[in-house]
């Protein structure tokens, strides 16, 4: 009886299934890649199935393993939430969370919030993972985290979402550029330029693409980076322009490194939202997290998620 409760198997097959390598998944685990395999073929000889096809792009889930990788993650986010189900039966809100957030969000709002909500609840070791709004769905999905930030995007089938703040996408320019002062601009204005821009799955990349889409042609290319920090510097170095996070380029404006068009048709207001998985229940210290986020972080009369408030 005891071998039916051996999670270990699973555990392995759900790293298999995330990094879609024997090999590499045996450097994560510490273990011999004939370690790895010998667990995954436990688990299909248990449920006489085959749970990966094996191709040159790597280990892919079967649709028998992506329903085990679907309940397999079930049981791991109960464990994982279960020490926090104690604690919470005491009335006592403390342990490790961990909160995924897109780019935006993850740097610029997030740590203000988390600082106010560790200040309230000390007790709590909170950690912060920071990908696209892509990453973070997929990280729901999966039962990696239990909350997640993202900008607007495609709402998806069995997720809960609440709105946490705005911001505005701008087209901003370098300090030497004559666009800065302009109230008005053309194509003609901007053809020559290049155009620096986030990659897909990015909520700032599909943002940018809903701003400029009558622009787009105007620009002599186009270039994708990964990097907000990167862009920024790319633009005041003269190198271009970019659609940026009115929060992202808070500092430089402020220094007048960076300048926002004028034209109001190049502003965009874009939102944020708390999401978290309808059939994971909130409680104890993932519901003090949820609440905290939902009450600091809620837009203001203006639209933009106000600073944190001092602890009372």
């Amino acid at each position: 009886m005891t071998e039916e409760y051996n999670l270990y198997p699973l555990h392995v097959f759900l790293i298999v299934a995330r990094l879609g390598s024997v090999t590499r998944a045996a450097q994560e685990l510490c273990i011999s890649q004939p370690a790895v395999s010998w667990h995954l073929k436990s688990l299909e000889a248990r449920y006489n199935e085959p749970l990966f096809e094996r191709t040159p792009r790597g280990m892919l889930l079967t649709p028998p393993g992506e329903s085990v990788a679907e309940q397999a993650g079930r049981v791991f986010a109960l464990l994982s939430d279960m020490e926090s189900a104690v604690h919470s039966a005491r009335g006592m809100v403390r342990g490790k969370i961990t909160l995924a957030a897109s780019s935006t969000p993850g740097t610029y709002l997030v740590p203000r919030l988390l600082r106010r909500f560790q200040d309230c609840h000390p007790d709590v070791e909170p950690t912060l993972l920071v990908g696209d709004s892509r990453d973070v769905l997929s990280w729901l999905h999966e039962y990696r985290i239990g909350i997640g930030i993202v900008g607007e995007t495609v709402m998806e089938e069995g997720l809960i979402r609440e709105e946490i703040g705005q911001d505005e996408l701008r087209l901003v320019v370098d300090a030497s550029n004559s666009l800065g002062g302009a109230t008005e601009v053309t194509g003609k204005d901007i053809s020559g330029l290049t155009l620096f821009l986030r990659e897909h799955g990015s909520s700032t990349r599909a943002g940018a693409e809903t701003l400029l889409c009558g622009w787009m042609q105007d620009f002599s290319r186009i270039v994708e980076l990964n990097s907000t920090e990167a862009i920024k510097q790319a633009v005041i170095a003269g190198l271009g322009v970019a659609v940026l996070s009115s929060w992202a380029t808070e500092l430089e404006e402020k220094a007048g490194l960076l300048h926002a068009l004028k034209d109001s048709r190049l502003t965009l207001k874009r939102r944020f939202y708390l999401v978290r998985r309808k059939d994971r229940p909130l409680f104890g210290t993932v519901e003090a997290l949820w609440i905290s986020l939902s009450s600091d972080g809620h837009p203001s009369k203006d639209g933009i998620a106000p600073e944190p408030r001092e602890p009372v």
